[in-house]
């Protein structure tokens, strides 16, 4: 009875039916696998946290943001699935763009702002005019071009004081002899250049009118302190009893306000969290010759904290303000501008 058991013929539907059962266990088994590593995998990188901000901005005429920058919170998300559209923006036109960027299914709306916080670049020149001879600010601009593109504005310093702090009327300059004159130059968004010297000769170019210095030279220790704000004139300080005068002081702090602008928005660019706080520690200080009988200029110094929820803080950036108006660093964590 064995060997006939053994010796007998097994038909072919049989096998067929044990092969395919087979075969779908091993299906069920891989799909049972790869269903349990992709939703592990779902379980610890969590749900997608997004946070969008109000506002990004960019220079003009510079390149489109990182898409990761218009989020302020980010996690378990992947980048490719993000997906913005920036076909209304026009970065060679100061403006706000409306964008709009849609993720796993939503739709957020934020903006991109196109801003233009960096001064001209101005290159002056020295003027000759004969004896009765008039100018103009233009007259002694060599070059300005502004990153937006547009002309300059350029104008006398209005604010320029003599060495006894009275203001400067250039008018007056009709006699024989060489002038300091100061100019500035502005954009169509208010940013404004520090004011720079030039010379105006009036009749023989090669007359120079010596300068009687009232209270000293402007020779100032310059190992010790970066010059923000030139204040002299002729090569002569001012009466030191000026560095409080409002309109002595008026250039340091416009110099200071255009950086606070433009440090906002960069660090509106960082990914720091949006509940840390940000404080701006601002000095102005004025700077005396070497002699200590009058008024250079100013130092322009300014420091960023970031102060955390858990009530820890970092100060990510300290620094002086230059006469160009870039930055000298002693910290600068996130590599600013």
């Amino acid at each position: 009875m064995a060997r006939k058991f053994f010796n007998q013929k097994v038909s072919g539907s049989s096998n067929k039916t044990i092969a395919y059962a087979i075969v779908g266990g091993v299906l069920v088994a891989m799909v049972i696998f790869i269903f349990m590593v992709v939703f592990t995998n779902q379980s610890d990188a969590g749900d997608p946290i997004i946070e969008i901000r109000d506002l990004v901005t960019v220079e003009v005429n510079s390149e489109l943001p990182d898409k990761t920058l218009f989020f302020a919170e980010l996690q378990n998300v992947d980048e490719d699935d993000i997906n913005i559209s920036f076909a209304d923006v026009d970065l060679s036109k100061v403006g706000d763009y409306p964008i709009e960027i849609n993720l796993y299914g939503e739709t957020y709306d934020t903006k991109l702002s196109v801003v233009d916080t960096v001064s001209p670049e101005i290159h002056l020149k020295n003027y000759n005019i004969p004896i009765g001879g008039t100018y103009k600010p233009e007259d002694f601009v060599d070059s300005c071009t502004d990153n937006s593109g547009e002309e300059c504005t350029i104008e006398f310093y209005d604010l320029a004081k003599n060495q006894d702090g009275n203001p400067i009327d250039y008018s007056t300059y009709t006699d024989e002899g060489t002038y300091t004159i100061q100019i500035v130059a502005s954009d169509s968004s208010g940013n404004t250049t520090t004011p720079d010297t030039v010379i105006l000769a009036i009749g023989e170019s090669d007359i120079v009118t010596p300068s009687t210095c009232n209270y000293g030279n402007s020779v100032y220790d310059s190992n010790t302190y970066i010059l923000g704000v030139n204040v002299t004139e002729n090569g002569c300080a001012l009466d030191l009893n000026l560095y409080q005068d409002e309109s002595i002081t008026a250039a340091a702090y416009e110099l200071l306000n255009q950086d606070t602008d433009k440090i906002k928005k960069e660090v509106a660019k960082l990914n720091i969290n949006a509940s840390a706080s940000r404080t701006l520690n601002q000095v102005v200080s004025p700077v005396l010759n070497t002699t200590g009988t009058g008024l250079v200029g100013y130092t322009v110094h300014q420091e960023l904290t970031i102060t955390y929820e858990d009530g820890s803080s970092e100060l990510i950036a300290s620094y002086y303000i230059n006469t160009d108006g870039s930055r000298t660093y002693s910290i600068n964590k996130y590599n600013l501008s």
